[in-house]
């Protein structure tokens, strides 16, 4: 990574802090700051930043004020104690800002960085306490700044995905996997972030959640929308239910509503009516509202999309066992809140570029369009080997750690069913769409109706990397 390092007053570059990250592999900028002009200061931190375009910025103490003065576009900042209220006059930081701060901070008090959370509007997870002293120069914070600064490295991520009723059993359920893109068609699966999950080691005792692989809803669309790292999501779930029932007075009747007519307001009306939450913090508290919708649970209303009748996949409010109808609803509830938070939703192969971008994916017609002909179920070793060849045939490169990948090769939840494998495929489709390798399954339907319903999105066929219409 190319890494901003911005001094504080009384330092001179090349300290402690910088030389940890260049030690680590990383080149690292560290321009030196005059104590006693700030605005000159400021100046020369925007001239560094202007003329090597860093991955991140590093501010420390009065190098994260003038971190927070300078203007850094959509770069990720790692402010380090920073002394905004001492110096400069910027008292919020953008979404993908992380603050590390040590609670015995001597020097800038620790309230500091709380109240800029709450200025910007950040998670409680934006402020990471650790360290012993302002310096922040023990080996743990050390080596917190350093993780600080690979979590700002851009990443796709494909999630298997299911609403079971309780959270503990979504926490098994929905399986995300990440890769770190690395520039020039290179990724790594690595067993940090957010993988870290379906690697770490269980201890007796510990709370339920940190004894599950996966996520519960809540936790998944905070995560998510928290990380502005993140460039392309696949998900494994139903994004909009047939032109049929959105046309259907019936059907809207149900819920007391005139017909929806757009998937727009369906979805408005199902996330103003779901709230991804659950009644209590226990392994066996359920989402509160999902009961609304039972006069959805009706077999008049399994009707398919085009793209299901291309990939055979069920109906989109199929109610048998549950899951399907869940995942839709909820699904939707979810998208809802992480386009609140910039990710733009993709229905089809002409999509705008966006910053974020999260769409529609199925495990299997991912395994058939990279030429597995087996049953990735029961082959999921095979099924992922196949995914790496066709991936490198393609120019990309992808480094996978075997602790993951054996996770993806043995994870089971009910059924047998191989949540690592659907997550690793859908995977797979982030990592071709976010490199212009993408085609959709539409099943023939014009762009009207596909702007309604929506598509599965794949992997090319075309090995030169040619974004393909339907399939």
């Amino acid at each position: 990574m190319k890494i901003l390092f911005l001094h504080g007053w009384q330092s001179t570059p090349g300290g402690l802090k910088p030389t940890f990250l260049r030690n680590d592999g990383h080149e690292v900028l560290n321009p030196a700051l005059p104590d006693d002009d700030f605005d000159k200061a400021v100046s020369i931190a925007q001239a560094d930043f202007d003329r090597h375009h860093p991955d991140v910025v590093v501010g420390s103490s009065r190098g994260g004020a003038i971190a927070m003065n300078i203007d850094s576009g959509d770069t990720p900042l790692v402010l380090l104690c920073p002394a905004w209220k001492r110096w400069g006059t910027a008292t919020t930081v953008k979404p993908n800002t992380v603050v590390l701060h040590s609670p015995a901070d001597e020097t800038v008090p620790f309230t500091d960085s709380q109240e800029l959370l709450r200025n910007s509007g950040l998670p409680e997870s934006a402020l990471v306490a650790v360290g012993t002293e302002h310096r922040l120069a023990d080996p743990e914070a050390l080596k917190a700044m350093l993780q600080a600064c690979l979590r700002s490295r851009p990443k796709v991520a494909g999630c298997d995905f299911g609403v079971p009723k309780t959270a503990g059993d979504q926490a098994k359920k929905i399986i995300l996997i990440e890769a770190i893109w690395l520039g020039d068609r290179r990724y790594t699966i690595e067993p940090t972030g957010r993988n870290a999950r379906l690697v770490h080691e269980f201890t007796r005792g510990n709370p339920w959640k940190e004894n599950r692989r996966g996520w519960t809803l809540p936790d998944l669309a905070e995560s998510l929308s928290a990380d502005r790292s993140v460039k392309t999501v696949a998900f494994d779930f139903p994004f909009s239910i047939p032109v049929s029932l959105l046309s259907d007075s019936g059907f809207a009747g149900r819920m007391n509503q005139a017909t929806f007519l757009t998937r727009e307001r369906w979805t408005s009306f199902v996330s103003g009516h779901l709230r991804l939450r659950f009644g209590d913090d226990q392994a066996n508290a359920e989402v509160e509202d999902l009961a609304r919708f039972n006069p959805w649970r009706d077999k008049a209303f399994w009707q398919r999309r085009a793209t299901d009748v291309a990939t055979s996949g069920s109906p989109p409010l199929k109610h048998k066992f549950q899951n399907v109808f869940a995942m839709t609803l909820a699904g939707n509830a979810l998208l809802s809140h992480l386009a609140a938070n910039g990710y733009i939703t993709v229905l089809d192969a002409d999509h705008a570029p966006a910053d974020q971008c999260m769409f529609e994916t199925y495990p299997r017609a991912v395994a058939r369009r990279i030429g597995f002909a087996g049953s990735y179920k029961r082959d999921a070793a095979e099924c992922l080997g196949r995914a790496s060849d066709f991936l490198h045939e393609r120019g990309i490169r992808l480094d996978f750690n075997e602790q993951v990948r054996q996770f993806c090769v043995e994870y089971r939840t009910s059924g047998n069913d191989p949540d690592g494998a659907d997550a690793f495929l859908c995977l797979v489709a982030a990592i071709a769409f976010h490199e212009g390798m993408a085609g959709v399954c539409d099943g023939g339907a014009s762009a009207a109706i596909l702007r309604e319903e929506g598509a599965v999105i794949v992997p090319a066929h075309d090995p030169a990397g040619q974004r393909q219409g339907a399939v």
